[in-house]
């Protein structure tokens, strides 16, 4: 069996980051979504992982050739014209017919991947959510068997969302679907989609089973990211006490941190290098190398590289008199 996974997205809902940090290597907690992604494929057998790069590849393929020892290619998207599209640039990489599990590289999932390989029939990973209109939706008989699907419906008929996380017995016919629907030119918000592709193959006869995913974070934009992280917080957020500073758990403060008469937490994240001063810092991811002085931060977003000051502000207030800084 190989993995792919496609990271070639440019991440446009998280710029300015992802400007010069591709979203996969963005920090939750303390470590890049992608470390998450890895842990969960560490239980099961595969042969190759195939990584879908485009957007600041270079780092990506650094990165994980230094964390990583397993066997890794990486092949270039130049184009974006859908996840569909995105798989069929691995087609290359199957001489023989293979098992393949694809795994968007953007989220942060927990699933017992290991039961789902090697079944005997195709394997979706859904889940419920409340608003299924942003997602892919299946409908399911009592057998979990797929009756149908579609891509993102103004009108979805289930709450079943596609997580991200499918198993395909052969690789080889999910790639001569995918062929199918670019050659009759079948896209879906304008867009070659896995999901048109999957029913090309259920009208061929191949069925597809549902699993549950039973957690599931968005990492596509700040709020959700900040959510994600206060959650990962919960679970793995280490630190030491710092003198002369209250810290508030869940933080995670990296290597080499400075922090001097600051208020840290709760639900913060500092990356390794970094240096906060006199400063109040809640619900907040601090990327490497950055300063913050001075400042009072929350909800907030901060990239590696940068320096944020406040500079102090001067009253001269009257009695009664009442002055309210809002957003």
């Amino acid at each position: 069996m190989k993995i792919i996974m496609p990271i070639a997205g440019k991440g446009t809902r998280l710029r300015p980051h992802t400007h010069t940090t591709p979203k996969s290597l963005i920090r939750v907690a303390g470590k890049p979504i992608i470390c998450y992604i890895m842990e969960q494929i560490q239980t099961i057998d595969f042969s190759e992982i195939i990584f879908i790069v485009g957007h600041l590849e270079e780092q990506i393929m650094s990165f994980m050739k230094s964390e990583y020892k397993h066997r890794m290619k990486f092949v270039r998207q130049d184009e974006y014209h859908g996840l569909g599209h995105a798989i069929d640039q691995a087609k290359g990489e199957f001489k023989k017919d293979d098992s393949v599990l694809i795994l968007l590289g953007d989220i942060i999932f927990t699933a017992d991947i290991a039961k789902v390989v090697g079944s005997e029939t195709n394997k979706i990973g859904v889940m419920e959510v409340e608003d299924p209109r942003r997602f892919g939706v299946v409908t399911v008989d009592k057998k979990n068997i797929v009756t149908h699907m579609i891509e993102k419906p103004e009108n979805p008929a289930t709450n079943l969302a596609i997580a991200g996380i499918y198993y395909f017995k052969s690789a080889h016919k999910l790639f001569d679907a995918i062929h199918h629907i670019i050659m009759e030119k079948i896209k879906t918000r304008n867009e070659y989609q896995l999901t048109d592709a999957m029913k090309e193959m259920m009208a061929k006869g191949e069925k597809f089973e549902t699993f549950r995913v039973p957690e599931w974070y968005d990492c596509g934009e700040k709020e959700s990211l900040l959510d994600t992280n206060k959650v990962m917080l919960s679970r793995y957020a280490t630190h030491n006490d710092v003198k002369g500073s209250i810290i508030i758990p869940p933080v995670f403060i990296g290597k080499n941190v400075k922090i001097k008469n600051a208020i840290i937490g709760p639900n913060v994240s500092i990356s390794a290098d970094s240096i906060v001063k006199n400063s109040i810092v809640k619900n907040t991811i601090l990327g490497t190398d950055t300063v913050v002085e001075n400042t009072v931060l929350n909800s907030s977003l901060i990239g590696d590289h940068c320096a944020l000051s406040e500079a102090p502000r001067e009253f001269n207030i009257g009695p009664d008199s009442e002055i309210i800084f809002t957003k």
